[in-house]
């Protein structure tokens, strides 16, 4: 494959699979890759290194449900949510997959009145990190990562592996902090920490175990995890759900 493509089109299947979903964009609609898939094709662009990947987040502006019918006409089925702004649809990379991320291109669609990209970036990337778009239909050009739309501090945070907060769209936010952190990037600022913990005080308990679970994945399991959280100076133990509602009021 060639190396000059995101990491993300190295891999052939998914080169192909993403090349059909380039193909189902409607006319006049505006199809983007955001956050984690954009951000680690830069990463390994800077550091050669693979960052761990679930999913492809895409914003759409325009005929969504065009879109949606180009996808499955393409062999896409619908995955885990079905909502009026957010879709979710996958292909198979293998012949018999086994409900694995790794075996499935899997695109979480979320819709969008708003057509500034920047804007969405700005208003929706909870680290500044995440604030990268690149339009679905770049993917397959040499020269993508010039077209990639940022947020101002995005690029420099990426090089130096800093966290910085945007702003807070998610109460499990912290959560994404210690991914962030079990992969060697540095902490945010001591003021950021707390008001991400207060945030985790608004999780809901049906969504705590699977954060949880996605968080010891990433960072090695709990032992890891913990060493994590005293590293970022939180000392409440954010492992009791009981703990976890208490920390809405704190100031």
């Amino acid at each position: 494959m060639n190396k000059k493509l995101p990491v993300f089109m190295q891999d052939s299947k998914t080169f192909e699979i993403l090349k059909e979903a380039k193909s189902a964009i409607p006319k006049n609609t505006k199809v983007y890759l955001v956050g984690g898939a954009v951000r680690n094709a830069l990463y390994f662009k800077l550091f050669n290194k693979k960052l761990p990947q679930r999913d492809y987040d895409i914003l759409l502006a325009g005929d969504k449900d065009k879109f949606v019918n180009n996808l499955r006409a393409r062999g896409f089925s619908y995955g885990f949510i079905r909502r009026k702004y957010t879709v979710t649809l996958k292909k198979k990379k293998i012949p018999k997959p086994q409900h694995r991320f790794n075996d499935y291109v899997l695109l979480d669609i979320h819709i969008s009145d708003e057509k500034n990209i920047l804007k969405n970036l700005k208003d929706n990337s909870n680290f500044t990190i995440n604030g990268f778009a690149l339009s679905l239909k770049d993917i397959n050009s040499e020269n993508w990562h010039k077209k990639v739309i940022s947020l101002p501090l995005a690029m420099q945070d990426l090089k130096n592996k800093k966290l910085r907060v945007n702003v807070i769209v998610h109460p499990a936010n912290l959560f994404a902090c210690l991914r962030f952190m079990s992969q060697g990037f540095k902490p945010p600022s001591k003021k950021e920490v707390k008001e991400l913990l207060i945030a985790l005080g608004s999780l809901e308990k049906w969504r705590y175990p699977r954060n949880i679970k996605k968080l010891f994945d990433y960072a090695g399991g709990e032992y890891k995890t913990r060493k994590l959280v005293k590293k970022l100076g939180v000392k409440e133990n954010i492992f009791d759900f009981n703990i976890i509602k208490t920390l809405r009021t704190k100031k």
